[in-house]
């Protein structure tokens, strides 16, 4: 049987008088650009015409057929992209897109809505530049991908920084540059998308494949704290002292709750709640937790609190600038133990079964009982540590501010190597599959192998890399000085 779409599409539609539902639209879209990728590949490139009347389904598929050599990738693109536009939002093309582009996308969510925009758009800096690249975004969009690959800051609730891998990896290849300006937390890479907080206080949705900026949000003057996100929600502190909950779907503030004068401490969620540090003056803070609303469900005050808490079974770890790492109880915010170390402790803790592990500016690296905060092993490293440790089931790995990454026997605290960059490293290592990932105020980022030996090495930013790296897959995303980077590991 062989009809064409507008046949099809006309029952759908009740004559094209409501819009196609934006599933069924994205589907289409996913079955043209398919076809068109086919077009696009003979000798010579065939471009075909996509009007409604002229695209075929023969036996139930669809089929471009005709066309010639003359045309480009960008007009099709942009046919494509004009005919899925207006069937979604029920609105005729207008001539007009062709200049400044279609009104307010359709869809439910910033990735669908960007996607419908950026098809129907004739500007360069939103363009597809491959029918492929384009597919992946319609197909991440009918199915994220990337779901709750990182949703926090050293990627769990322990933040030991440790991301599962089966072959080791050899390489470090640039993907993508996104030039967002300077990006000192770390990004999260949920719901299909990759979520980064820029320093001067915007929250910014990047395509994970091609690094195009989706749609952003200003939270506040400046921001520091690496977001975390749960159930759909992305919390993250602020240097106007507020923690900030986003509907990441619907690109939506849901509340704002002020909790100090100043917040740099990754959020934390637990259960139904988030718990972040807070910094107040006269170097005083403590931890809040806030619930679903944003009210205080507790607060223990403790010193300045710039350290990202860490769960231990039913306590949450945390370090402060009075030199210890105290315990809190989750639900309640009883302190249940303190421990003092030799100076700030501003990293975040690493939590791996009943040893918490933790550095502080005395350069000291300390392994504590989580049960009671008694030590088990101290290291001397002989500076500064502001990097927070990542945790292997052998090693437990930091940066220090002479500019060695240091990896100790984790289970009793012998130095196994250290390995020199040209700057500071503050910000935390990753581990994965016997190698090491670290960004340095050198401007690099490193790979190493479980030795320290160095493996490659790739040049980010004059500025500097002080954020530290989330995972998905083989691909690395990482902030620094200049804005947002993805690179990939390989293996050969």
């Amino acid at each position: 049987m062989r009809e064409t779409l507008e046949d099809q599409l006309r029952r759908q539609t009740r004559n094209f008088s409501a819009p196609l539902p934006e599933d069924q639209a994205l589907a289409l879209g996913r079955d043209l650009l398919r076809e068109l990728e086919k077009a696009h590949a003979e000798t010579p490139a065939r471009h075909p015409p996509l009007g409604l009347a002229e695209v075929a389904f023969v036996d139930g598929r669809l089929v471009l057929e005709g066309g010639g050599a003359d045309g480009t990738l960008s007009e099709d693109l942009f046919q494509l992209g004009a005919l899925l536009y207006s069937l979604a939002a029920a609105k005729p093309a207008d001539v007009s897109w062709r200049l400044d582009g279609p009104p307010e996308p359709p869809g439910s969510s910033v990735l669908r809505r960007s996607l419908f925009a950026a098809l129907a758009s004739p500007r360069r800096e939103r363009r597809f530049a491959t029918t492929g690249e384009a597919l992946a975004a319609v197909e991440t969009a009918l199915a994220p991908t990337l779901d709750a690959a990182w949703p926090l800051f050293r990627g769990d609730p322990g933040r030991r920084g440790l991301a599962a891998g089966t072959a080791a990896p050899r390489t470090l290849s640039s993907l993508w540059d996104a030039y967002l300006g300077p990006v000192v937390a770390s990004p999260v890479i949920a719901a299909g998308l990759v979520l980064a907080v820029t320093a001067d206080g915007r929250l910014v949705w990047l395509d994970p494949v091609s690094g195009r900026v989706l749609h952003e949000l200003k939270l506040g003057s400046a921001i520091e704290s690496s977001p975390a996100v749960s159930g759909g929600v992305l919390y993250v502190g602020t240097d106007d002292g507020e923690c900030v909950a986003v509907d990441v779907a619907a690109a939506r503030v849901s509340w704002r709750a002020r909790i100090g004068q100043v917040v740099r401490s990754s959020p934390l969620p637990v259960e139904d709640r988030v718990v972040v540090g807070v910094v107040e003056p006269k170097g005083t803070g403590g931890l809040v937790a806030l619930d679903d609303k944003g009210k205080p469900a507790w607060k223990a005050k403790l010193p300045a609190v710039f350290s990202s808490a860490a769960r231990s079974a039913d306590h949450v770890v945390v370090g402060s600038d009075d030199g210890s790492v105290y315990a809190v109880d989750a639900a309640k915010g009883a302190v249940a133990w303190s421990a003092a170390l030799g100076g700030k402790v501003r990293g975040t803790p690493g939590v791996a079964g009943d040893v918490v592990y933790i550095g502080d500016f005395a350069g000291r690296l300390s392994a504590l009982k989580a049960q009671d905060g008694s030590r088990v092993w101290a290291a001397e490293l002989g500076a500064a540590l502001y990097s927070s440790p990542a945790v292997t089931d052998e090693v437990v790995v930091l940066g220090s501010n002479d500019g060695t990454l240091h990896a100790v026997d984790r289970t009793s605290g012998a130095v196994r190597f250290q390995s020199r960059t040209r700057g500071p490293i503050v910000a935390s290592p990753l581990a994965t599959a016997g190698a090491f990932v670290v960004g340095s105020t050198d401007g690099d980022l490193y790979l190493l192998d479980a030795a320290g030996a160095l493996l490659a090495r790739t040049s980010l930013a004059p500025g500097g890399v002080s954020s530290s790296a989330a995972l998905a897959g083989d691909r690395i995303f990482v902030g620094s000085a200049r804005g947002l980077h993805a690179l990939r590991l390989g293996t050969a």
